[in-house]
């Protein structure tokens, strides 16, 4: 315990350690891929045992799933709007997501009322091409869900490298305006839970890291149709968000200063309810809070948010020149 303890006074002293700690493991990379050649091989079996036609209801219900949460989430708001008390984008998550499950469940079950496996197959050449086949499409669904799991893990390993190396030089400030006690709030609700959130924010940033190592790497980054551009934005988004100074600077960004300025945003800073809301991380009640559903459902405010370049905002709150907030030129 002493030992845990020491470390992470180590880092908050010497912040170079706590990034360097976020490096690639080649131990890490050789234990993701015998992760994913074990995920290959589950499904590539379970394909054989599942059949040809199972395995097809699967890949249709994957389609159904996907369909249902992405048109689905949308149509189901203001159904549900009555007995749910959320802002409607995370009804709409929250719908599409149930929609998903049912829609795979439902085509699932129906192909396995309506197809049998392959080791009911009376014909002995039935059963070698129901079990090649299901082996075949099993492949596919191997890979699919190791690129799935690839993805997250980028992903959320790139929020929280920035997290990671911003962290460690964040400094407690008085809250003297609206804006600085909200960030004094955010600060302290962090600050609970420090060691624990430094910790796991070097842990996925480092397993990310450890996948991009090497050859795996390149072929990785050439290969993910999520464009590297987006993993950029994320890492910076975790830098800004995890550094008081930088997240006060990306809000005197033209754009984000109307935004923080509309008076509904007003309201919601200089509310002592929302305060305690974050601080405490009562997230469901925050999100169920009425002014938070009246700001998150405003349609004006919507287009302001979707109109609002977020990479320049970010790049200017990551200038490294002065954290001294200058105004800009539209």
């Amino acid at each position: 315990m002493r030992s845990f303890i020491s470390v992470h006074l180590s880092e908050i002293q010497n912040p170079q350690s706590a990034i360097s700690s976020a490096a690639g493991s080649p131990l890490w990379q050789v234990v993701f891929i015998s992760f994913g050649v074990i995920l290959i091989l589950f499904e590539v079996l379970r394909g054989w045992r599942l059949g040809l036609m199972r395995q097809v209801m699967r890949l249709i219900a994957i389609g159904a799933a996907y369909g249902a949460a992405f048109f689905g989430g949308v149509w189901l708001v203001p159904a549900v709007r009555p007995f749910f008390k959320m802002p409607d984008p995370i009804l709409s998550i929250l719908c599409g997501a149930i929609l998903a499950v049912a829609a795979y469940v439902l085509v699932s079950g129906v192909g396995a009322i309506l197809f049998k496996r392959t080791s009911q197959q009376e014909s002995g050449l039935l059963y070698l091409i129901y079990g090649f086949a299901g082996s075949i499409l099993g492949l596919f669904f191997g890979l699919f869900l190791l690129w799935l799991t690839i993805a997250s893990v980028r992903t959320v390993g790139a929020l929280a490298e920035g997290q990671a190396g911003a962290r460690s030089g964040v400094v407690a400030h008085p809250a003297q305006d609206p804006t600085s006690r909200a960030l004094d709030v955010r600060r302290r609700f962090l600050s609970q839970s420090e060691d624990g959130m430094r910790t796991l924010a070097t842990s996925l940033a480092r397993l990310k890291n450890s996948l991009e190592l090497g050859l795996l790497g390149s072929v990785l980054k050439n290969t993910d149709p999520i464009s590297q551009r987006t993993y950029a934005t994320l890492e910076k988004a975790g830098s800004v968000l995890s550094n008081p100074e930088r997240t006060q600077k990306f809000l005197t960004f033209p754009g984000a200063r109307e935004l923080a300025e509309h008076p509904k945003i007003v309201a919601l800073r200089s509310d002592p309810e929302i305060a305690d809301l974050i601080a405490q991380g009562r997230f469901l009640d925050l999100f169920q809070n009425p002014r938070v559903i009246e700001v998150a459902n405003d349609p004006v405010l919507a287009q302001r948010i979707r109109k609002f370049d977020v990479q320049r905002a970010l790049d200017y709150a990551l200038e490294e020149d002065s954290l001294t907030v200058k105004p800009l030129k539209r």
